[in-house]
């Protein structure tokens, strides 16, 4: 099987760097992509192996160090991608992997990563400490023009350098928190309907505390529970499903709240055919 890799070009003239601000760039939407980014977002942080002969001959290794941020979706989702790439002013580049049914949405510019960093990421809180941490690491790395070292080691413990901070109670309070929520929603929640036409709502996603927080704040009946890993090549997950009607309840009024931003894509549909069961 082949790996095709397919460009999608794009026309933003002005780009983020050009003066221009998005009129769709708004407190809403930047909350819920983050959330959304924290469900399906990476932040990456890699280091590039350089030599080169000196002029006495002997042989000089270094590693530069690059970042970048890739948000993967299904290919049937690639309508999403592009209204993401249009929101954040054209950033990145959008590629397709037919033999994966992948697409991307690849930043990797400094300037349009230093951008990123100071007019979207700065401006509210990621939730999960795995996707804190890197991004904050990430962070610090761009912002510092740290892009060199001269061992893996010293790359190693770069990467072991923690840069979190703990968020404030206040944040799972706030409309900020609420925003998120629908943007995590967005990549990792589902609304399904049951062959015998009852109603599950449920979450599924590495990271035990932020289900936990979503628990909390909707005061939600079950329990988040554990799962294995299905494979070699994926984590443990956690899981906080919901079926009764009292929750369905909750989440439906959550969802319709016309203060929040609203769920984008393929995610959107299938919360409004969600929603007609609910009204039956």
């Amino acid at each position: 099987m082949t790996n095709n890799i397919n460009l999608i070009k794009t026309n933003s003239p002005l780009g983020p760097l050009g003066g221009s601000s998005n009129s769709n760039l708004n407190k809403n939407w930047i909350e819920w992509f983050i959330g959304f980014c924290d469900a399906d977002g990476n932040f990456q942080t890699f280091p590039k192996h350089r030599k080169y002969l000196k002029k006495d001959g002997s042989l000089s290794e270094y590693y530069n160090i690059g970042y970048g941020i890739h948000i993967s979706l299904s290919i049937k989702d690639l309508g999403l991608i592009q209204e993401i790439q249009n929101t954040l002013n054209g950033v990145g580049h959008i590629y397709t992997y037919p033999d994966r049914e992948e697409a991307r949405l690849s930043i990797t510019k400094t300037k349009e990563l230093v951008w990123m960093i100071e007019n979207i990421f700065d401006l509210s809180s990621l939730v999960s400490l795995r996707q804190r941490d890197r991004y904050l690491r990430f962070r610090h790395g761009v912002l510092n023009k740290f892009n060199r070292v001269e061992s893996l080691e010293e790359y190693n413990n770069f990467l072991n350098t923690s840069y979190s901070k703990e968020l404030e109670d206040s944040y799972f309070k706030s409309v900020a928190f609420d925003n998120w929520i629908v943007g995590f929603v967005n990549g990792e929640g589902c609304f399904h309907v049951h062959n015998r036409g009852h109603l599950i709502f449920y979450i599924e996603h590495t990271d035990l505390d932020s289900l936990i927080y979503i628990k909390k704040r909707f005061d939600l009946g079950p329990a988040v529970n554990y799962r294995e890993a299905r494979s070699d090549k994926r984590q443990p997950t956690y899981v906080l499903s919901i079926s009764s009607k009292k929750d369905i309840e909750t989440i439906k009024t959550f969802f319709n709240n016309p203060e929040l931003s609203k769920l984008a894509g393929l995610k959107s549909q299938q919360f409004s055919v969600w929603l007609k069961e609910t009204k039956k």
